[in-house]
């Protein structure tokens, strides 16, 4: 083969190459479904150990959708988060690592997200907020690369006040999406501390991996 012949052919196989890369990861068209993520389906929707690389701090963290009950008159379906970390993965040191249940009360029908309790504990003792939202918000079905939004400031027992939160997303690469919730919650004193949890979901809204500040999933 003709010397310059064979460098056309390369040069047209490595441009074709790039162009499906390319292709993978322009995803500002492609609608991504949450389904995973705002499921009302009762059982777990998503579980995994956590870790931070730079510290060596570990965590865990698991979202379940509860039996419906019934809350102020309105039916609601109970979405429970348990979330902890630690230093170390194992020990005796877990005993007194700090621990946030909350249970967040959703509208059945609309999916609003109405009021949640949150208990947080080191060694089973800790403070405990009960919370309003200050106006009726729930996620979309489904989002898009550069959607945001803002969500509602809640109003919560014991004078405490937490601000206006926000969603947004970003291009995760390899054809994936981060879905991006920043909000506020308390520590074990109860003082208010910004919380920021990254969702890596595929267009099916499967959750692919998850980070709650720098604490990302185990197996990443």
């Amino acid at each position: 083969m003709n010397k310059s012949v064979l460098v056309m052919f390369l040069l047209l196989l490595s441009c074709g190459g790039n162009d499906k890369a390319d292709q993978k990861d322009d995803i500002k068209d492609t609608n991504f479904s949450l389904e995973k993520i705002t499921s009302l389906t009762q059982g777990t929707l998503y579980s995994s150990e956590l870790v931070d690389k730079e510290t060596s701090e570990y965590g865990y963290i698991k979202f379940e959708n509860q039996p419906e009950i019934v809350v102020n008159g309105v039916m609601v379906t109970p979405q429970y988060r348990y979330f902890t970390y630690s230093h170390s993965r194992f020990g005796s040191g877990n005993i007194s690592a700090p621990k946030w249940e909350t249970t967040f009360n959703i509208d059945t029908a609309t999916k609003n997200l109405i009021s949640f309790k949150t208990f947080v504990s080191r060694s089973g003792m800790g403070p405990t907020i009960n919370c309003v939202s200050s106006s009726p918000y729930h996620l979309p079905t489904q989002v898009k690369l550069g959607d945001n939004d803002s969500i509602p400031s809640f109003t919560c027992d014991n004078n405490i006040n937490l601000a206006q939160g926000s969603w947004r997303t970003e291009n995760a690469g390899d054809g994936k999406l981060n879905f991006i919730i920043r909000t506020q919650t308390i520590d074990t004193s109860s003082s208010v501390i910004d919380e920021t949890t990254t969702y890596t979901i595929d267009t099916a809204g499967n959750i692919l991996s998850l980070q709650i500040n720098k604490l990302k999933s185990f197996t990443d």
